[in-house]
């Protein structure tokens, strides 16, 4: 059942056709004819205004295609609804309301606030089998991320009493995605100055650079025959075996702490600073997205499918920015994070070991454990100190 629908008045207009029955039964003793014309004028009108409000949404339609609209703070855009009334009833005063989150404002429509929601109002009119677009003028005004939360249609009686308010039932695939503001960390081209094209020697990488052996080691069961040196083997008499740098291609490893520090185990909420942190982190992925960097990212905060910490595999370019800026849209401060350590377990496991680490959030003695050993691993973990006038990306150590 696409509507869920709530008929107003039906009980009034019940008890017209009963006044029109007795009127009409009254008629046949006193033969006057005036009674005979009320009687059937108001059981005329009482029976067509049932029959309008009970099936007037029999047929009605409205598309639910899935549609993702992106915005940035500021920008303006129009949501457009399609309906359709595929019988012969028309529609006139009818009034549609859609509730969304508050992250838009409309743009020349009447709206009202519901909590912390804003439900818009658009007046319709729809002949019998017509189908029309309603547009929606929008503007986005904070960041955040919106399905819309309900679609109601109240349509008047045709013939005047009474009125049905319809519910559109089935889960509503639109949704809207503002974009955070992106606030710029001074000296972010410092870390792509570094090292930011080809390989980048790191311990733990299962990676190594075959066209650079730094030394040989004893030959031993599970080596392959083409990492014999020969002529090292011809030297000392004993098999030897090639050994190569380990290494990975430049990349940057975004790792998120949102947690506040001492929190307790189940409770709900996020540090403060958590819109500059991710206006500060969406200025560096777009920076490395610009310079073809390839990122990953971690951050320490349930989502939707569950996972304790979210991580979002390497990747570069348009695509991937598009994934990070629609994930810090979607975090808000009732969010569920798991502890510090937690995370780090994590990260070790998962991590593409990137030559370079940015880490934002509080990070407490657990983190300058786990960035210590990270940068005897041959890491750069730099620390991004979040604001909205003076961000700074600082190397660990020197903070």
């Amino acid at each position: 059942m696409t509507w869920r629908k709530n008929v107003h008045g039906g009980n009034a207009l019940e008890l017209v056709t009963l006044i029109a029955c007795v009127l009409l039964l009254v008629s046949f003793y006193q033969d006057t004819y005036w009674l005979i014309f009320l009687g059937c004028f108001l059981l005329v009108l009482s029976r067509m205004s049932l029959y309008y409000l009970n099936h007037v949404a029999d047929q009605l339609e409205l598309e639910n295609r899935r549609e993702t609209i992106r915005l940035s703070v500021g920008e303006e855009t129009i949501l457009t609804l399609k309906l359709s009334q595929l019988s012969r009833l028309p529609i006139f005063r009818g009034i549609v309301e859609l509730k969304l989150e508050s992250i838009v404002e409309g743009v020349g429509i009447p709206s009202y606030p519901s909590e912390s929601n804003i439900v818009f109002t658009i007046p319709i009119h729809l002949k019998g089998k017509e189908t029309i677009q309603i547009p929606l003028p929008l503007k986005a005004i904070t960041r955040g991320a919106t399905r819309i939360k309900s679609i109601n249609v109240t349509i008047p009686n045709f013939f005047g009493f009474g009125f049905v308010e319809l519910s559109f039932n089935p889960f509503i695939h639109k949704e809207l995605i503002v974009h955070p503001q992106i606030i710029s960390v001074p000296q972010t081209e410092k870390l792509f100055a570094t090292k930011a094209q080809g390989e980048f020697p790191i311990q733990s990488s299962i990676h190594e650079h075959l066209l650079s052996p730094i030394g040989t080691r004893d030959y031993v069961y599970s080596d392959s025959f083409g990492r014999i040196h020969w002529k090292a083997s011809a030297k000392t008499q004993t098999l030897q075996t090639k050994v190569f740098e380990k290494t990975a291609h430049y990349s940057w490893t975004f790792i998120i702490n949102l947690r506040v520090p001492n929190m307790p185990t189940y409770h709900l909420g996020v540090v403060e600073n958590l819109e500059s942190i991710i206006s500060n982190v969406a200025y560096m992925a777009k920076f490395a997205t610009k310079k073809g960097i390839e990122f990953e990212l971690f951050l320490n905060l349930r989502m939707a499918s569950g996972a304790a910490v979210y991580h979002l595999p390497k990747g570069e370019g348009s695509k991937q920015l598009g994934k990070v800026l629609d994930l810090l849209a979607r975090l808000n401060e009732r969010g569920n994070t798991v502890p510090l350590n937690k995370m780090f377990n994590f990260v070790e496991k998962q991590q593409q070991h990137s030559p370079v680490v940015i880490f934002s959030g509080p990070y407490e003695d657990e983190g300058v454990s786990y960035f210590s050993k990270m940068q005897k691993k041959g890491q750069m973990v730099y620390i991004l100190q979040d604001d909205y006038e003076y961000p700074a990306i600082v190397p660990f150590g020197r903070t």
